[in-house]
């Protein structure tokens, strides 16, 4: 599937300290929202297909932090006049998977500096998660 994406945009990201024997979680949810272009050539846009805002928000506790935010982006799908039902689960892992490979690398950067070794997430796609949304 062709696509056009805006740039990545991390809404917020928070880093915060928490007692060792804090529970594990891992809570990242990719929400998908149509959104229709506006201004000057918005018909001519939005005849070369339509356009979604993959927005991640996101909370991982580990041993002795927490990251939470939310990140998102702006994707036409050219060529695409469809519902979002209609986008396949490995094409939405696919579409979505740059803004959990940003929550990876900011995470990384962060703990770099917090805690003096960089943890490294590898987040992967659960049955659950495959499902359209």
């Amino acid at each position: 599937m062709k696509t056009k994406a805006e740039p990545i945009i991390v809404e917020h990201f928070h880093y915060d300290s928490v007692d060792s024997d804090t529970k594990p979680k891992t809570d990242v949810q990719v929400s998908l929202t149509e959104v229709e272009a506006t201004g000057d050539g918005a018909e001519e846009k939005m005849a070369a297909g339509k356009i979604f805002q993959f927005s991640v928000p996101f909370t991982v506790t580990l041993d002795g932090f927490q990251v939470s935010g939310l990140i998102r982006r702006i994707v036409q799908l050219l060529d695409f006049n469809g519902e979002p039902s209609d986008i396949s689960a490995e094409e939405m892992q696919k579409l979505s998977r740059p803004l959990v490979e940003y929550i990876e690398t900011l995470t990384y950067q962060v703990t770099i500096v917090a805690i003096d070794h960089g943890v490294q997430l590898d987040f992967q796609p659960n049955d659950a998660d495959s499902d359209k949304q």
